[in-house]
Parts: structure tokens; C-alpha cells; sequence
């Protein structure tokens, strides 16, 4: 039996409540993208997930992923659950501006929000060749030399081919490019393990990384305090930022996680040894559900959002203040997400709507 790794499976629970909460906030209670609570849930939750997919991507070696299975589990759902929503989001209620077709959708940036599935099966079809490649490459400079050398080429190309100002992205290569380098900082965090697991468990990469992350998150939230940065900013802060919130997040929730789940924690892998350890408390267990669950989550939950607009005008002026927002969007995301699991709970009956609706091959 494959062995999971506890504090992953936490980090992922966190990042899907976001996602939640982020949702909670645009689309139920809408006009309310200004708030800096929206503004840092949409930076740190998806680099989580990439970092992660990246992470157990790589094997012992450069190996080529699992296609097939990729396919069936995030591309199948992709048609069939955005399909779905195109349908079933005039009869929500939610005042959200969406894609009117599914033609629209598929064109558009963001996808209506299912760009994830689309963007990482994207990113295992890009490793597939270069992963090839890197098992040529003999010297560590080779193989970093070989990643810009690709992600350069994915700007270049994303530059033409999309624009988020005009949301306009076919073959989504605009969000490809965003998270190509936290998805290849997975992988060799896997290779080099034991360097992943210094950075992650030192306090002085903590602190830098936390000051990494708050001058490149507020540059490239608010650029307009900072108009003397060049044009080609981004795409050097974005992957910092990226890196630095990883390192923050397994800085805080892998010393969390053995202690909860009192685990003998390799590099690579988490052994649970559950019968010389106390219950772990509910908020862990909670999470840890939630990212076994994460998929499902992710692919299901617009359906039960729930229109929030009345609250957008006294939110608005009490000035968009954190604690009431996170308060909010936190019941509201608690409410979303059990729903989901329960109606998720009741599909994974069927073997082909698991498969249909939630990615689960049953393997």
C-alpha cells in the first residue's frame, strides 16, 4: 500500500479551505476584490498544490509521469464538470460574470475557475520531454540551466498566445507559465531531499523566505506603489514568491503534523504509528480529510456557493477590514465544503461518476 505523506495531505487541506474562502468571497459575496484577505488567498493557496504535484512527480529518477492515469483523472473531469456548470450556473442565483457557453469558457483565462485540472495535466505533458531531457543533463547547472531555458520559452509564448487583461487563453498556456517553476521546484525539492528538508526545518530560511514573500506579495498585488519596477518583474518575483510561501507553509505544518499524527518522518515519505500515539485533535483531522479529498472539493463545490450580495455594501463600509471577512468566508467555506463532501460521499457509490465527477480511477 502506498504510504501518504501526512503533512501533505494537511498543507493540502489548508490550501483547499482557501480556495473555498477565496470563493466565498468572489463569488458569493462579490465586489469585494480589493480586500488584501482576497488579494493574499488568491497567492498562497494554488503554489501548494503545484509544489506538491511537482513533489511526487519525480520518482527515483527523471521518470516520464503517468499519462493515462493524469488523463482520467483530471482531464475527464475537466469537460465533464465544466460542462455541468455552464448549465447549472443561471439557475444559481450568483451574480458572478461567467462564460455564457462552453466555447466561451474553454477560451477564457481562468476557465471559470477549472483552469487547475487543465493547467496541471498541461504541466505533465510539458515534463514528459523534459524530463527526457534532464536525465542527460549530468551537472546540477545543466538541469537549471534546461528549467529557465523552458520557462523563458513559456513566457514568450504565453505573451502571444494569452492575455488575463483581455481573458482570453485557449490552451491555458498563460497559467502554465505561472506555475511551471513551483511545479519544477517540487521536483527537485524530491530529488535533493535533503536540502528540501533543511530549508523547510530551519529558522533562518523561515525568516527569509517571510521577507521574501511580503515585499514580492505586496509588489505584485499593489504594483502601483512601486511603478519604478521594470516589465519583466514578475516573472522573477512571482516564482520567489512561490518558493518562499512553500517554505513558510512546510516550515509551519510539517513540525504540526508529527506531532499530531506522531509520525517517524523521512524525506520522502510519513510512517503513522497510531498505536503508541494520543488521538490527533479534530482540526487535524479535519484537514488532513479535506486533502485526501482535495480534488473532489476543488471540482465540485461551485455547485453549492450561495449568492452572499447583501453583505457586500455594510462590509464595504466598514472598510473591507480582515477578521469580519475571513469570518465570514470561513463559516461560509465550512458550510460549502460539507455540503461537498456529502454529495461526494454519495457519488463515490457509482465507479463511473466517481470517475465522471470527482477524478477517481479507483486504483
Amino acid at each position: 500500500m502506498k504510504q501518504r505523506i501526512e503533512y501533505f495531505d494537511l498543507l493540502k487541506g489548508i490550501a483547499i479551505f482557501l480556495v473555498v474562502m477565496g470563493h466565498a468571497l468572489t463569488m458569493c459575496i462579490r465586489g469585494i476584490d480589493a480586500a488584501f484577505l482576497f488579494k493574499l488567498i488568491g497567492q498562497v493557496h494554488m503554489p501548494i498544490f503545484f509544489f506538491i504535484s511537482g513533489f511526487l512527480t519525480y520518482k527515483d529518477t527523471f521518470a516520464p509521469p503517468a499519462l493515462k492515469k493524469r488523463f482520467l483523472q483530471l482531464i475527464i473531469p475537466f469537460f465533464v464538470v465544466s460542462a455541468l456548470w455552464i448549465w447549472y450556473f443561471p439557475h444559481s442565483s450568483l451574480g458572478s460574470p461567467m462564460s455564457s457557453s462552453l466555447t466561451g469558457m474553454y477560451c477564457s483565462y481562468w476557465k471559470d475557475g477549472y483552469w487547475f485540472t487543465l493547467c496541471l495535466f498541461e504541466l505533465f505533458l510539458l515534463y514528459l520531454p523534459l524530463s527526457a531531457i534532464l536525465r542527460h543533463c549530468r551537472r546540477f547547472w545543466q538541469k537549471i540551466a534546461v528549467v529557465l531555458i523552458t520557462y523563458a520559452v513559456l513566457l514568450i509564448a504565453a505573451s502571444f498566445l494569452s492575455s488575463e487583461q483581455a481573458n482570453h487563453d485557449i490552451v491555458g498556456i498563460g497559467l502554465m507559465s505561472y506555475f511551471f517553476p513551483i511545479f519544477m521546484v517540487g521536483v527537485f525539492a524530491r530529488k535533493y531531499s535533503y536540502v528540501y528538508c533543511t530549508v523547510t526545518s530551519s529558522g533562518t530560511w523561515f525568516t527569509i523566505a517571510a521577507i521574501v514573500f511580503a515585499f514580492t506579495f505586496y509588489s505584485i498585488v499593489y504594483p502601483w506603489d512601486l511603478p519604478f519596477l521594470p516589465g519583466w518583474y514578475k516573472a522573477v518575483a512571482r516564482p520567489l514568491m512561490h518558493i518562499s510561501t512553500v517554505i513558510i507553509a512546510v516550515n509551519v505544518v510539517k513540525p504540526w503534523s508529527k506531532r499530531e499524527f506522531c509520525i517517524a518522518t523521512a524525506d520522502t515519505a510519513s510512517i503513522v504509528t497510531q498505536d503508541n500515539a494520543s488521538k490527533p485533535s479534530a482540526v487535524a483531522r479535519y484537514f488532513k480529510y479535506l486533502g485526501t479529498e482535495s480534488l473532489s472539493i476543488y471540482l465540485l463545490h461551485y455547485f453549492f456557493l450561495f449568492p452572499l450580495t447583501p453583505l457586500q455594501e455594510p462590509l464595504k463600509a466598514i472598510g473591507l477590514q480582515f477578521v469580519p471577512l475571513a469570518t465570514i468566508a470561513t463559516v461560509v467555506a465550512f458550510i460549502v465544503i460539507a455540503i461537498t463532501l456529502f454529495v461526494s460521499s454519495i457519488i463515490s457509490h457509482s465507479p463511473l461518476l466517481s470517475l465522471l465527477l470527482l477524478g477517481k480511477t479507483g486504483k
